[in-house]
């Protein structure tokens, strides 16, 4: 009974530090959450290392699909803002919950920005119309649209953190000047390859299209994957353009995609718009249509 006791009291006592020692660690900083990893990289361009910022969806998975857990909901009570997108689709079911549940300051990125009609170009035209469905909700691939999304995170950023106001414009005014050289630098890689249109598999580049002057076409058909005529449709007029390179993201499957590289002589190449380092992605996503 006596040895039944010790074992009992000694399995408590494990129990209970095995349980102290995997306690998360804890930050004294303030906490902001993001949706997605790009606009951490915004957040923390403009308040460096002053707080501590939380992000929705973790590397590698697609904004599209996925459902916070409930560990990261509960987050929302321990930070100041939430910086969203407001577009993508698991945003907004969290919207009306994050609004009333909780002190955290909801931002809509998309709010005031220059929005496009329609998520989806395919084969640039498809049985002669364009599709539309909606709004295109990849505003961050887009050096306009970046400086939009800065602005509003520094106007946000320090009216909830007053004190940090001139550390944050500095860094704001700074990062800005690194978005003008981040469009000049992608204008002059696109310019000097002479293209003008580019295959991807997901039609998450419709902003930086426009931006740069230059042709979305997109393999997938209204979020699924292509027929076999919308397959033929896209390897017709990635002939007629000239197209050798086909963007993959790897949140997606690359099968076809590489049936259409075959198809055209061409190549797979891995993109990641949903990248934590904005700036390096985006020069990625020029090379890559430019054909480096």
């Amino acid at each position: 009974m006596v040895t039944r006791f010790f074992a009992i009291a000694t399995l408590s006592i494990l129990t209970v530090f095995a349980g102290c020692t995997s306690k998360p660690e804890t930050s004294s900083k303030p906490t902001v959450v993001v949706s997605i990893l790009p606009l951490k990289y915004f957040v923390e361009k403009i308040a460096d290392s002053t707080l501590q910022v939380k992000v929705l969806v973790p590397p590698g998975s697609s904004p599209e699909m996925y459902e916070p857990t409930p560990n990261q909901l509960v987050e929302f009570s321990n930070s100041d803002i939430y910086f969203s997108i407001g577009l993508l689709d698991f945003e907004k079911g969290l919207e009306p919950k994050l609004k009333d549940g909780y002190k955290t300051k909801y931002i809509n990125l998309s709010n005031g920005a220059n929005l496009i009609e329609g998520s989806c170009t395919h084969g640039e035209e498809h049985e002669g119309h364009n599709h539309n469905h909606g709004i295109d909700p990849h505003i961050w691939a887009s050096t306009v649209e970046g400086r939009h999304i800065a602005k509003v995170m520094f106007d946000n950023l320090i009216e909830v953190y007053p004190s940090h106001k001139e550390q944050f414009t500095a860094n704001y005014t700074k990062f800005i000047a690194e978005i003008d050289s981040l469009d000049a630098e992608i204008r002059s890689i696109l310019t000097n390859s002479g293209v003008k249109a580019f295959l991807i598999y997901h039609p998450a580049l419709g902003y930086f299209a426009r931006d740069f002057g230059v042709t979305q076409m997109s393999i997938e058909e209204e979020g699924k994957s292509p027929s076999a005529k919308g397959m033929l449709n896209v390897i017709n007029k990635s002939k007629e353009l000239g197209i050798k390179a086909v963007l993959s993201q790897s949140q997606f499957d690359t099968h076809n995609s590489q049936a259409i590289a075959m198809e055209i002589g061409g190549a797979v190449v891995k993109v990641d718009p949903l990248a934590e380092n904005w700036v390096q992605s985006m020069v990625q996503i020029a090379n890559a249509i430019a054909g480096k």
